[in-house]
Order: C-alpha cells, then sequence, then structure tokens
C-alpha cells in the first residue's frame, strides 16, 4: 500500500495479502479520501485481540499523508473503527504510540479520550523506518473506551481538556519539565493527585537536528514515567500552551482493572 511507505518507508509495511486476512477474520481496514485526488489521503487498520481475558480491537496502523493531516481525516477514520468495534461488541480499541510525539499525543488523549497506564521498553526492537530509526522503540499502550460517555462527547468537541496554563496556575508539580530543549531532572512521583511530564514540542524536529538530546529524553520520560505507571497513575490528557509546549496530565487510579477515572 503505497501510504504506508510514504509514512513510514517500506520497512514496516503490513503485505496486502495480510491485510486481506485480517478483515477476513473481523479486523478492520478502511481508506479515506480527498475530493479531487485518486489516492488514499489515509487509512487505518486493526485487529482483534484478547486482553484481559476480554476481546478488545488493536489498531495497528493510522496513516494520513502529509496534505491532509489537520483536515479532520484521521478522527473519521477513528469514528469508523469504532463502528466496527461497537457493531461487533467490542467496547476498548487499543495500540501503542510513541510517548514523545506531541502531535500524536494531542489526537489521542485530547480529541478522542484515550488514557495509558502501560509503558513499553523498546517494544518493537531496531526500526529502521524514518520515524523511529535511531532509538530504542518505546512505546505506550494507548487504550481507548469507545462506548463511554467521555468518548462521545471529546468526538464531538463538546469536552475539551484545559490548557497547560490553567494546569500551572492550579499549581500542578512537574514530574519531568523541558530545560530549554532539554529534559530536566525527574522528580519522582509520590502521593500527587495530579501530575505534568512535559515532552518536545517537536519531536522529529529535534531528532533530526540533535539526535543525543532526543535520545535523552527518551531516558528521561522512561524514568519518569515508569515509576508513576508502577505507583498506579495513569495519563489521562494531553494538555497544550499557547506557545506549544506539551505534557501529560497523569493522576493516581483506585485500581488496575476497570474503567479508569479521567477526572481532573
Amino acid at each position: 500500500m503505497p501510504i504506508q511507505e510514504e509514512v513510514w518507508s517500506g520497512d514496516v509495511v503490513v503485505p496486502p495479502q495480510l491485510l486481506l486476512a485480517v478483515v477476513h477474520n473481523g479486523g478492520f481496514v478502511a481508506l479515506g479520501y480527498a475530493a479531487g485526488d485518486e489516492r488514499a489521503a489515509g487509512f487505518v487498520f486493526g485487529f482483534v485481540g484478547i486482553y484481559d481475558y476480554h476481546f478488545r480491537h488493536h489498531s495497528h496502523m493510522l496513516a494520513v499523508r502529509e496534505a491532509y493531516r489537520g483536515s479532520g481525516l484521521a478522527k473519521a477514520l477513528k469514528e469508523a473503527q469504532r463502528d466496527h468495534c461497537l457493531d461487533q461488541g467490542i467496547e476498548v480499541i487499543a495500540w501503542t504510540m510513541d510517548p514523545l510525539e506531541a502531535r500524536n499525543a494531542v489526537f489521542n488523549f485530547a480529541k478522542l479520550g484515550a488514557f495509558t497506564r502501560e509503558y513499553h521498553r523498546d517494544f518493537y526492537g531496531p526500526m529502521p523506518d524514518k520515524l523511529n530509526a535511531g532509538l530504542p522503540s518505546d512505546r505506550i499502550y494507548v487504550e481507548w473506551p469507545i462506548g463511554h460517555d467521555r468518548t462521545y462527547k471529546r468526538l464531538r468537541g463538546e469536552d475539551r481538556p484545559p490548557s497547560l496554563e490553567e494546569a500551572e496556575r492550579e499549581g500542578i508539580a512537574y514530574t519531568l519539565r523541558a530545560d530549554g530543549e532539554r529534559p530536566g531532572n525527574v522528580a519522582p512521583a509520590t502521593d500527587e493527585t495530579h501530575l505534568l511530564l512535559e515532552i518536545p514540542a517537536h519531536f522529529q524536529e529535534l531528532k533530526a537536528r540533535d539526535p543525543k538530546t532526543a535520545l535523552a529524553w527518551r531516558f528521561a520520560v522512561r524514568e519518569a514515567i515508569e515509576p508513576a505507571f508502577a505507583r498506579g497513575y495513569a495519563a489521562v490528557e494531553f494538555l497544550r500552551a499557547a506557545n506549544g509546549r506539551g505534557a501529560y496530565l497523569l493522576v493516581p487510579q483506585p485500581r488496575r482493572e476497570g474503567v479508569i477515572d479521567t477526572d481532573e
């Protein structure tokens, strides 16, 4: 599929025969098009899996060509995927995400209403594609409860996260904050009711310009988020500032299983 090669390069392409087999056995592939363009502008691909003894849908790939990013196509593709899963009786869609990609964090947390409570070091091993080459493939495991009222409100734009400035005015502490372009020192989570974890605003640009600083961010986020998740925190929002800065909002959870409490 050409759009896979355009977004990731040919190193991680899923062959069409496998896509067909997955769809034939309950998975989902959808293409999105823009008026006047015969090429697919975006696509989403996922399959049925089992997690904690329950069926869920794993969304393996979502891509939108550069010219159509910000057009609403990614949201439309996720809504189509959600409708497919609800028709199957599935209540959760999940996927992995590089926690340093702020654009994806805005989409997944602020626009869709997803959350995460798992961090995996070097999840895929070395990845030679243009987005991932040169760094350990650390990932967060993002969970999207597609039947919740909060999800519907986020998709309709009726429920928006606060700004990062508002969170800072409330005195919410940082477990990790930027020091210029570099990560600052990690302040370990203790018993705070809310925590902020900042990431670079434009990670791919930073990686291209300064690979050593990009690697420092990878290790700093590991150092901050792994102990927080081990203490029962979950990242339930991604907050943006007017100047482009962005940070995850972490809150403690009363239990590992069941519904995540996303109230701030």
